[in-house]
């Protein structure tokens, strides 16, 4: 097992696996672009409640992170994404990538990787973001819940 390090650099989020593998997000996280030493991708949610996400590039979609259907790149069977308040599991014929979130937004994310993962950088940011977008969402909604009872 090998453990990763996520952390916020100069306004993007900067995977500490290598140089160039970085995130950048708009203020809602409504979508980002993932760039790593292999290409730019653009990744987004699937719909409104942002609990499928997917990495595009110029040439599809390699990466798709939803509990319903799951792809990534490489060889393998069917692999599961679970994502959870605090963090986020993606297994796939027994390799395991699970993302940890900080107490507090902006602070450094742990990814523990058990396994061969290909285009790993790619698959961590995807689901860094997918988990970071989904707090993002519900602080904005309980922002706008307490803005309105406050009238």
């Amino acid at each position: 097992m090998i453990t990763l390090t996520v952390r916020k650099q100069d306004g993007a989020f900067v995977l500490d696996s290598g140089p160039g593998a970085s995130l950048r997000t708009g203020w809602t996280w409504r979508c980002g672009e993932i760039r790593t030493g292999t290409g730019r991708w653009t990744v987004e949610p699937t719909g409104r409640r942002r609990i499928g996400f997917t990495a595009r590039g110029e040439h599809g979609v390699p990466v798709r992170l939803d509990p319903g259907r799951s792809h990534v790149p490489g060889p393998g069977g069917v692999a599961r994404w679970a994502p959870g308040r605090h963090g986020g599991e993606l297994v796939r014929d027994g390799h395991r990538l699970a993302v940890r979130l900080p107490g507090r937004p902006g602070g450094p994310i742990r990814v523990d990787v058990t396994g061969e993962w290909a285009e790993l950088e790619l698959v961590v940011l995807t689901a860094c973001f997918a988990l970071m977008s989904q707090r993002r969402r519900r602080i904005l909604i309980m922002m706008a819940a307490v803005g309105g009872g406050s009238s």
